[in-house]
């Protein structure tokens, strides 16, 4: 339980998405959608079940934009990541040394290709605050 001012904001949640599959080893695909999320994405921890080093992942909003968050290539490792967006000024320019997590407003998409064949191939834990 949380108390004080802005407790409520600092609330984490974890989505997890489990993707199964298709196809022969090594190139085997498969991709979930997780239920839709409204907030910001703070971590994302890959567990992954007899995949290939192979493997890659991507994990991509889907709506009301469509942008990468996530992209890990020739993976089979277990790991927990913290994508950041890189911000810019009102001109587009890049701020130096500064990030910020990824908005969401909808359903984010997880995508595995070059792995085997198999159920729950992949379970990505999206950790996310409101």
């Amino acid at each position: 339980r949380s108390e004080g001012i802005g407790a409520a904001h600092m609330t984490v949640r974890v989505m997890k998405v489990a993707v199964t599959t298709a196809g022969t080893a090594g190139t085997a695909t498969g991709n979930t959608d997780s239920d839709v999320i409204n907030g910001e994405i703070l971590g994302i921890f890959l567990r992954y079940t007899t995949q290939p080093a192979t493997t890659d992942v991507t994990i991509k909003a889907t709506s009301p934009a469509n942008y990468n968050i996530l992209v890990v290539n020739n993976a089979n490792t277990d790991g927990l990541f913290a994508p950041r967006a890189k911000p810019v000024d009102n001109a587009n320019v890049a701020i130096t040394n500064a990030h910020a997590p990824f908005p969401v407003a909808g359903k984010v998409n997880v995508a595995v290709a070059q792995g085997d064949a198999v159920t729950n191939a992949l379970v990505a834990h999206i950790y996310w605050r409101p």
